[in-house]
């Protein structure tokens, strides 16, 4: 099988089938050429084995919901590895760490119980602030990536592949939860002095839960700046 061969697998399923995610593209390409070749083994042209082995796979249409069952596989296997990495946060070296930050955090909790309403509504502000700049970003990615599908012209632009959509809403998802429980807690008609404990809990598993974000995205990102290991 020669390289320009290989190429023109690669462009007819990037091109043709309009699949965008890497990780499948290369397995696809993998499976299309040993079909491919054994079947020039038996007297057909290559254009002729492409096409006799894409219809075996059932046409573009069928690779295109392939790749939908690939992004599914990739949801779950990334949504566990990640649950996997907030448990790694309080075992090994990664625990004194941990207890460092969630220290840290408590402190800045049980003094934020004590602060004056006016400090508190500044507070609120810039909070709700970054949830709907962090909200922007996301629904923008997410809704690029479903437009991308629709019409192949505005990958041209620019490719959302679901790896880099998951880490986004991985990040954004636990930083809205905590930033909408600290709306809902300073609203409450409590004290001051017992809204400290709450906001300790809230920021704490927040800053667990991106920790783990950080060490994911370092995980399957290579050139992430970030690491926590």
């Amino acid at each position: 099988m020669t390289q320009d061969q290989h190429a023109a697998v690669v462009s007819f399923l990037t091109l043709k089938c309009h699949l965008i995610e890497t990780a499948f593209i290369e397995e696809m390409t993998d499976h299309l050429l040993v079909s491919v070749e054994a079947r020039m083994a038996d007297s057909l042209s290559f254009d002729e084995a492409l096409a006799q082995t894409v219809q075996d796979f059932g046409g573009p249409i069928a690779l295109q919901k392939l790749e939908w069952t690939y992004r599914l596989g990739f949801l779950k296997s990334g949504l566990r590895d990640w649950w996997g990495l907030v448990k790694s946060r309080f075992s090994g070296p990664k625990r004194l760490r941990t207890l460092v930050v969630v220290g840290f955090i408590t402190l800045a909790g049980l003094f934020s119980g004590l602060i004056t309403d006016f400090i508190g509504g500044i507070q609120r502000s810039v909070v709700w602030t970054s949830f709907q700049l962090g909200g922007v970003i996301a629904v923008g990615m997410l809704t690029w990536f479903l437009l991308q599908g629709i019409f192949p012209i505005v990958r041209k632009v620019g490719v959302v592949r679901f790896p880099r959509l998951f880490r986004t809403w991985l990040s954004f998802l636990p930083w809205s939860g905590a930033l909408l429980g600290y709306l809902g807690l300073s609203s409450l008609e409590i004290p001051h002095i017992l809204q400290g404990p709450g906001y300790s809990v809230l920021w704490s598993t927040f800053a667990v839960f991106y920790l783990a974000c950080l060490d994911y995205a370092q995980q399957t990102d290579p050139d992430s700046w970030y690491q926590t290991r």
